[in-house]
């Protein structure tokens, strides 16, 4: 049996995590630091405009810091995609369909591509949150979800009282 340390597909989405955490910290950090802004034409631009006139854009820019780190540094990276995956929507929505110039026709779909194959790889850390019923678990008990038995009503796991 093969342990998936070795398998190919754990250096690729390693891989793939790296490159997404240092474009996420690349953008963020550069604007944090320049204040750049990429010129955008048409009403993607001024779209992107009315986000910093409000100061979205600003925010977007400092989480994709904080979610880019999370990646990079593989901490929290299934939270830091989940977080990043509005953001990555928008993106691709916008360099796609609204501007469609060469260079977003390539950073729109990279983006979309990179965080749903990176959440898909990661997606096995989602059971819980897939299943179609659960019990309310509190943050403090988390450790009783990996129990066979979490499934069930506490009623029943524990036997009558």
């Amino acid at each position: 049996m093969k342990m998936a340390s070795q398998s190919p597909w754990y250096y690729v989405i390693h891989w793939l995590r790296l490159y997404f955490g240092a474009h996420l910290l690349f953008s963020g950090l550069r604007f944090a630091f320049t204040g750049y802004v990429p010129e955008i034409p048409g009403v993607g631009g001024e779209w992107v405009q009315a986000n910093a006139n409000i100061y979205l854009y600003q925010a977007i820019k400092y989480l994709e810091i904080l979610t880019g780190a999370m990646l990079f540094f593989n901490r929290w990276p299934l939270l830091g995609l989940i977080i990043e995956m509005p953001a990555t929507v928008n993106i691709f929505w916008l360099n796609t369909f609204i501007v469609a110039t060469p260079r977003q026709l390539f950073t729109g779909p990279q983006e979309l591509f990179l965080n749903g194959v990176l959440l898909l790889a990661y997606s096995g850390w989602m059971y819980a949150a897939l299943k179609p019923k659960l019990e309310p678990l509190w943050t403090w008990d988390g450790q009783e979800a990996y129990k066979p038995n979490i499934g069930r009503r506490i009623e029943e796991r524990t036997g009558p009282q």
